[in-house]
């Protein structure tokens, strides 16, 4: 299964992330996935589940947001979304170039710091 070793190299990057910036802990991570990405997101989320504990992210909850696949037409401009055809709805233009939805990214996480540890409930 691919998605292990996607989860594993995106924890690889947050960890980086959470050490830079001084974080005690990972409290949420936020991805988008596109149809052409060639990631499933049930699977991922899957595959977070088993991997996170390597991580010491077990409590880190993983948010996967799926995004529409969105193109646009050189030649009138149009920006469409089509997931059945990619053609330009507009004109009809099938040399379309691929704006969103053929990428898996990482958007946010979020990070405990010691001031909120430290503070009150």
């Amino acid at each position: 299964m691919h998605e292990q070793s996607l989860i594993r190299a995106l924890l690889r990057q947050v960890e980086q992330i959470r050490i830079e910036n001084g974080g005690l802990a990972v409290v949420d991570i936020q991805v988008e996935i596109g149809p052409l990405a060639g990631v499933e997101p049930l699977l991922l989320e899957s595959a977070y589940k088993v991997v996170s504990p390597e991580f010491r992210m077990r409590e880190t909850h993983l948010v996967v947001n799926e995004v529409p696949l969105t193109a646009e037409c050189p030649a009138c401009g149009t920006i469409a979304v089509e997931q059945t055809r990619i053609v330009c709805p507009q004109c009809g233009q099938t040399e379309v170039t691929i704006t969103a939805g053929d990428e898996m990214r990482l958007v946010s996480v979020t990070l405990q710091t010691a001031d909120e540890r430290d503070r009150p409930a």
